[in-house]
């Protein structure tokens, strides 16, 4: 076993939700800036930034209803053998508290 290995990834995995926390930060204040100053496109030497509109759906309760019995007719297939599944590995990562 590689321990250094394991530490690249763990530091790798830390500066990676370092970043885009910082990012996250940053896009809120370029969002205030842009809307403060009524500008839809900025144009910069690093690239175009642009406000996009995002649509966010609030549905009725039949709907929410609809999906109860989805999930659990997917909830039945699986018990009976009806549904498929695949497996694959996948690594998980669990960073220890400092």
């Amino acid at each position: 076993m590689s321990e250094k290995l394991y530490e690249e990834y763990a530091v790798l995995d830390a500066q990676i939700k370092q970043l885009n926390n910082k990012k996250d930060e940053l896009k809120v204040q370029i969002l205030e800036e842009m809307t403060t100053n009524e500008q839809k496109n900025v144009e910069t030497s690093v690239g175009k930034f642009s406000i996009a509109t995002i649509k966010s759906w609030t549905y009725t309760d039949k709907v929410a209803d609809l999906e109860e019995k989805f999930k659990a007719q997917k909830a039945t297939e699986q018990s009976t053998g009806d549904a498929t599944c695949e497996e694959k590995p996948s690594l998980r990562f669990t960073q220890i508290k400092l």
